[in-house]
């Protein structure tokens, strides 16, 4: 597959007989065990699109985790870790979650404003001087000496929202996209999104805002969605901020007490043998699939200096779903407090700054909100460039996420049948 195609294609992204296993067991009253709970009698339909999937290879494997509306959690999963090998997929095997990185950034954004050290409209530039004396060139076209000052300022909200004028170098190949080629603005794992001709990859969070200060927005802050690089800005506003680096504060105010301990930026030893391979798929799964360059076990094993809030981490199902759990919950993950429940629901809720859209919907803390009158409203949710998906649907009280690894984005189209099967499954009708 052309990778230049490969890479553009993520801009999709927008939005974001079959091996199965089991889900855990409870107990009863009087302690005995009772029997195993099996995916395919609490979820059947849904069971039943993902042995398909694995059956016809059009996938080697895929999990889905769904907090259902009596607060269990059920897990079904089919097939391998790899079409060439034997290895189950189960709920702790680990996935490239790419952008849904982005709720958990904002997550950790949300616990600064919580804390009194962020507020919403508050300045950007209050912690990156470096973004003072911005410049906007409109719609991101012309001469990059033809930018002129930026009138609007750019706050904590237009990072959460992608509305902050940044853009992504994967997103289009204007005159500002190349100058983030030629600064080495590529804030993922590995050389992912990297070409020949390209600078070599800005080492840290520091370097990278540094040198986006020199380069022209595309857009007045406030003034239009533009999906970018916002929420890996907004990782350094998080350290800075905090007063630890970015990992530390996610580590220590998320994946630590919701207790998601496979979610990692780097691959720790003994990791790479529950990684799921991924493959690149042509359009519609059309092509055989192949490997794709920059998403490899090494690459995910080599040590990290640019975390990359964005895009950069790795996580499992059980894990992720904890982390959804924990938003629907009101900020509770079992008996710990993550954080008060107005802060949960600020997080899932519609910030967009006034008059604008995104996607045809409005905008949480890194994930798109279905508005008043969609047949989902109230959903908060994103996406991952290698199609893992992640929901929580406060109306009808259930939350799920599905992983995969196939890319460009939507190349392998199952989520177009998993979601319609898991409200069949949970006796959701919408309409």
């Amino acid at each position: 597959m052309d990778r230049n195609r490969l890479i553009t294609d993520r801009r999709t992204l927008l939005m974001g007989a079959g091996l199965f296993g089991l889900a855990g067991c409870a107990s009863t009253g009087g302690g005995l065990p009772m029997p195993e709970v099996r995916g395919l009698e609490r979820l059947p339909m849904t069971q039943g699109v993902l042995n398909k999937y694995v059956t016809e290879r059009r996938l080697p494997g895929v999990a889905v985790g769904v907090r259902a509306p009596d607060g269990s959690d059920i897990f079904i999963q089919a097939g391998t870790l790899d079409f060439n090998v034997y290895n189950r997929v189960t709920p702790d095997s680990l996935f490239r979650i790419y952008s849904m990185t982005k709720p958990v950034t904002g997550t950790a954004a949300a616990l600064l404003i919580e804390d009194g050290r962020l507020t919403l409209d508050q300045p950007v530039a209050d912690f990156i001087p470096e973004f003072a004396s911005l410049k906007v060139l409109p719609g991101g076209e012309g001469r990059l000496a033809d930018a002129r000052p930026a009138q609007n300022v750019m706050t904590i909200r237009h990072l959460l929202t992608h509305t902050s004028g940044l853009t992504y170098n994967i997103v289009g190949n204007g005159p500002v996209q190349r100058a983030y080629r030629r600064n080495g603005i590529f804030p993922f794992t590995g050389e992912l999104a990297a070409e020949d001709g390209d600078a070599p990859k800005v080492r840290d969070l520091d370097e990278m805002v540094a040198k986006l200060a020199d380069i022209p927005l595309i857009a007045e802050p406030g003034t239009a969605y533009n999906y970018s690089v916002s929420l890996d800005v907004l990782g350094l506003v998080i350290q800075r901020a905090s007063g630890m680096s970015f990992p530390d504060f996610v580590q220590r105010r998320i994946l630590n007490p919701v207790g998601m301990d496979d979610t990692v930026w780097r691959l720790r030893p003994g990791d790479a043998d529950r990684l799921m391979q991924i493959y690149a798929f042509g359009r519609n799964g059309t092509n055989p699939p192949t490997v794709p360059p920059g998403a490899s076990v090494e690459d995910y094993s080599a040590p990290i200096t640019l975390y990359a809030g964005g895009a950069g981490l790795v996580s499992s199902t059980r894990d992720y779903l904890d982390f959804l759990a924990m938003l629907l919950n009101d900020g509770r993950a079992g008996r710990v407090r993550v954080m008060r429940p107005e802060t949960a629901r600020l997080i899932r809720s519609d910030i967009l700054p006034e008059g604008l859209t995104a996607l045809n919907g409005g905008y949480g803390f890194g994930g798109w909100v279905a508005r008043p009158g969609h047949l989902r409203q109230g959903e908060y949710g994103w996406s991952g460039a290698a199609g893992t998906q992640a929901w929580i649907d406060p109306e009808k009280n259930f939350a799920a996420t599905m992983m995969i690894q196939a890319m460009p984005y939507g190349a392998v189209d199952i989520i177009s049948e998993v979601r319609p099967a898991i409200d069949a499954d949970l006796g959701i009708v919408r309409g």
